[in-house]
């Protein structure tokens, strides 16, 4: 089979197929198709009938499919089994031991002993620089009149 011919063009290197004899039509004509591969992936096709141009197709390259997003779901927690609460009966409290007295006395101590911080108060002085500009006006030389501006 013969070799593809290339073609140099504008885009790149075009491939021309060989041309193919398809075979003879009702009329007896003979019947033959060409085809041409561009650099961008896309196709021309010409048929001919007798050595005459019929027609021509243009395939142009296939699309990239486009990616759908993933919708983000919402996490369910699995579901808890049902499980019997444990019975369950404290211990009987007793009288408070002398190491109890003694461990809650220091611990009053010692909060009452933690001074409070004083806080600084320094009062500063209004500053001026929240005051507007004071409007300037400029005597009009032609009216007489005093312009005022900002």
């Amino acid at each position: 089979m013969p070799k593809d011919q290339l073609v140099k063009g504008k885009a790149g290197t075009a491939r021309v197929k060989p041309i193919k004899n398809l075979g003879k039509n009702e009329e007896g004509k003979l019947v033959q198709a060409q085809t041409v591969k561009y650099p961008d992936k896309s196709t021309l096709t010409n048929r001919f009938k007798d050595g005459k141009l019929v027609a021509s197709d243009y395939n142009p390259r296939k699309m990239k499919v486009k990616k759908a997003k993933k919708l983000k779901k919402t996490r369910i927690p699995r579901k808890l089994k049902k499980v019997k609460v444990p019975e369950y009966t404290s211990p009987p409290v007793s009288a408070p031991d002398e190491d109890d007295l003694k461990e809650l006395a220091k611990r009053e101590r010692i909060a009452a002993n933690k001074k409070k911080k004083k806080k600084l108060k320094i009062k500063l002085p209004k500053s001026k620089r929240n005051k507007r500009p004071k409007r300037r006006k400029t005597k009009n030389l032609v009216t007489g009149k005093y312009n005022y501006t900002q």
